[in-house]
Parts: structure tokens; sequence; C-alpha cells
């Protein structure tokens, strides 16, 4: 009974004491989770990650689309203002410059919001550009017209000059016989017609009622004696036109083969004799004088006697 015994007790120390049943465990069981982790990332993991990196590329593709699209339009707007762009040279850089960092940050996979942001101060810096360009582009228009205007009214002026010098020219040679009439002293002002009648001269534009031209037909015994019809031609300053009471051959003469408009007209009564003659203009009572120098030509049916300038302010 006791050697029974004793067997079975050393049966039960070899199963307790045996090793290898305990590695078959361990191997096991990692065996499992290997085998687990494998499934996992074979079929859950990795779309996943292949999700987020298409999430990632899309993004990237969007913000390079959009910085693509405003440098295109950049590059239209200057191309379309041409050398203008040059006077704003230092915003360009700047466009630029703000450009080529959001650039960076797309390479570099920087977080999408804070290249937004940056897109969004870009878009902000080039409308400022284009404001600006357009405010350039009119102002150089404005410049453009009003160098035009003036050089208009310039060649308006030479033109006046030229056809005063020719005309001069040309009754010269006719004042050169001895046989002609000569006015000494032509004076023209503007006057203002105060209470009674009275005037009383005045440079000043908005006070004139009457222009006045004065002047001393001269002596002469080569001229018969008898009536002399005078014509007195008052230019308006800067727009090559003449005063004339009405249009038409009623207040015209004919001089050197050119039918002339005049202002005034008189019959002066001569006698050979030196005497002061005077011719008025008056303005109608709704009528106002224009600023500007003003050219008074005094005529007779043959002759240019002369002119006189005033400027009223």
């Amino acid at each position: 009974m006791e050697t029974t015994t004793n067997y079975a007790g050393s049966n039960g120390m070899q199963k307790e004491n045996n090793p290898l049943k305990k590695w078959v465990i361990i191997l096991g069981v990692l065996a499992g989770v290997f085998f687990a982790t494998t499934l996992y990332f074979a079929f859950f993991a990795k779309p996943v990650l292949n999700m987020e990196y298409s999430k990632v590329e899309n993004s990237n593709i969007e913000l390079q689309a959009e910085l693509d699209s405003l440098l295109a339009e950049h590059e239209r707007i200057k191309a379309q203002y041409g050398d203008l762009s040059d006077q704003l040279s230092e915003k360009d850089s700047i466009i630029m410059a703000n450009a080529a960092q959001i650039e960076e940050l797309i390479n570099s996979q920087a977080d999408y919001r804070k290249i937004k942001k940056q897109l969004a101060r870009l878009q902000n810096i080039s409308q400022e550009y284009v404001q600006e360009m357009d405010k350039l582009y009119k102002e150089n228009q404005a410049l453009k017209e009003e160098n035009i205007s003036v050089k208009a009214d310039l060649e308006q002026e030479r033109q006046d000059k030229e056809n005063i010098q020719k005309s001069n020219e040309a009754l010269n040679a006719k004042i050169s016989g001895a046989a002609v009439y000569k006015a000494y002293n032509i004076r023209s002002a503007g006057y203002m017609i105060k209470n009674k009648g009275n005037e009383e001269p005045t440079d000043k534009a908005a006070r004139v009622k009457r222009i006045k031209t004065t002047f001393i037909l001269g002596e002469n015994s080569l001229i018969e004696a008898g009536p002399v019809n005078v014509y007195c031609r008052i230019a308006v300053p800067g727009s090559g036109k003449v005063l004339t009471p009405g249009s038409g051959e009623t207040y015209s003469f004919v001089h050197n083969g050119q039918r002339l408009q005049y202002s005034t007209k008189t019959v002066v009564n001569y006698d050979k004799q030196a005497q002061t003659v005077t011719m008025n203009w008056d303005l109608m009572s709704d009528d106002k004088a224009v600023k500007g120098k003003y050219v008074v030509q005094v005529f007779t049916d043959n002759q240019f006697l002369g002119e006189s300038f005033f400027t009223l302010k």
C-alpha cells in the first residue's frame, strides 16, 4: 500500500514541473495576438490611413488650384494695365512674396486652416492692388484729357495769333500808301453803367455792361472829304468768335475779299481833319462779359486801322 502511494505522488510532480507545456501556451497566445493584429491592419487600419492620406492630398490640390487662379488673375490685371503696373511694383512684390510663402506651406502639408487664412489675406492684398491700379488709370486718363484740352487751347491761340498776324501784314501793305486813313491812340475797355447812365471803367467781368473803343482818326489832306464807314470787331476770349448784333450780311462788311462780321458800326463825316471817334458795344440786360483777353480791331471799308487789347478778370 505504501509503495503504490509513493508512485502516484511521483507522477503528479512530473506533470506540474513540465516546462514544455508552458511555452506551448505562451506561443499560442502570441500567435493569436499577431494574427488578430494582422487582421486589424489588413482590413481596418489600412483603409483609414488611405482615406486620411487621400483627404490631405485633395486639400493640397484644392489649395494649390486656388493659389494658381489668384496668381493668374494678378498677371492678367498687370498685362491689362501695361506700363501703369510699374508704379505699383512694391505692392506686386508683396503679393509674390506671400504667394511663395503659401506655396511652401502647401508643399509642407501645413495646417489647412492656416493656409486658407493666408490665402484670404493674399486675396485682400490683391483686391487693394486692383483698386489702386484702377485709381491710377483714372488719374492718368484725366491727365491725358486735360493735356488734350490744353493743347487744343494753345493751338487755337496760335492759330488766332497767326490769323491776326497775316491779316495785319496784308493790311499794313495797304496802309503804306499816302492816301489812307490812320487811327491813333486806339483804346478799348470795359465799363459799368451807374445811376443816371453814368459810366465808369472796370476790369471786373461781372460788372461790365459796355465795351467802349475810342481812337483818333488822323488828319490827311490827300483823302477826299465825306462819310466814312468805320467798323469795330470785338473778339471773345478763347472762342475765336466775334461779338455781333446778328448774323448774315446785314452785320458784315467785305475786307480783302473776305466777308467779316462786325460788333459795332458808325459813320464818320470825315473833313480831312483829326477827330475823335467813339464806338460802344452794350451788353443785353441778361448778358455777362467773359473773362479773359479781348482783341478789338477797327476797320474802314478799305482799310485796317489798328487794334487794341484789354483784359477782364
